[in-house]
């Protein structure tokens, strides 16, 4: 349901097959997470020292639900929560404190059935935190052709500002024909017929620019590139222009970022973008 309702990957733990601790794989998936679900079942009754008895749910859920309360309140970060609760769940722990206002069911079916609805709303999410985006606006005409200008954007949604950073941009070759001699931060490329730039925070100007604030952005670097020229570059054959990727990688503080586009999809957003009301 998360892959068809909305643009996201879903993580289930039980599925992780790797040589990382099952803990250090949760712990990394929430905090990359732009969206939480969670699903409380009955997993045994206890009985309190003053003689009450309750019936407990999971205690990693628990504490799944511990960390995302910690991720929205402490971080500020927008992250929406999808939760259903069993019926014979009793409140405990943090839960007693936050208003989750879960949906109860008796039987799974129930959680099914009221799952999609809750998603469509999940349509339109953005992730929060930082984030590597590209896009592409018009340039000037270069011998006949008309080029576009390659964005790549560092985006800082969290409270702490980013003060060093790591990039990587590859391209195809093609694009960037109207460029003369050896590109700033270029570095040699491992794949054939493809540019690959490298650069950190010291490669910018002034000193202001190399501290990003908190709930800012900032360009990291632009490119000049040309369909016309990587046309000729792919036989004639566009499909093979519009399919061309387009790879950028940003590490701060151990992490890693990444987005990919085609050309086809830039050319789409920046056309939805061109044609939106000023």
């Amino acid at each position: 349901m998360v892959r068809t309702l909305t643009s996201y990957d879903p993580f289930f733990a039980e599925e992780v097959q790797d040589l990382n601790g099952l803990d250090a794989n949760i712990l990394e998936a929430l905090r990359n997470c732009v969206g939480f679900i969670t699903v409380l079942h009955p997993r045994g009754e206890i009985t309190r020292p003053d003689g009450s008895d309750i019936t407990r749910a999971s205690v990693w859920i628990e504490q799944e639900i511990a960390i995302a309360t910690y991720i929205r309140r402490v971080e500020k970060r927008n992250l929406p929560i999808i939760a259903f609760k069993h019926k014979s769940v009793s409140r405990e722990g943090i839960r007693t404190l936050l208003q989750l206002n879960p949906i109860e069911f008796t039987n799974e079916t129930q959680v099914w059935m009221a799952l999609p609805e809750l998603l469509t709303k999940w349509k339109s999410l953005t992730p929060s935190g930082i984030q590597l985006q590209l896009s592409t606006i018009k340039n000037c005409e270069h011998a006949g052709h008309a080029l576009r200008t390659l964005v790549v954007t560092l985006v800082n949604d969290t409270s702490q500002r980013v003060t060093e950073y790591d990039c990587e941009v590859t391209l195809p070759v093609g694009i960037l024909k109207h460029r003369d001699g050896k590109i700033l931060a270029e570095v040699r490329s491992n794949e054939p017929n493809r540019r690959r730039f490298r650069f950190d925070e010291t490669l910018r100007g002034a000193p202001k620019g190399r501290v990003l604030m908190p709930r800012d952005q900032m360009t990291l670097m632009t490119f000049d590139y040309c369909t016309a020229c990587a046309l000729v570059d792919c036989g004639g054959i566009p499909a093979l222009v519009a399919e061309a990727v387009i790879d950028a990688k940003v590490w701060v503080e151990g992490r890693e970022y990444s987005v990919s586009k085609t050309i086809k999809e830039l050319a789409i957003d920046a056309e939805r973008e061109e044609s939106r009301p000023k």
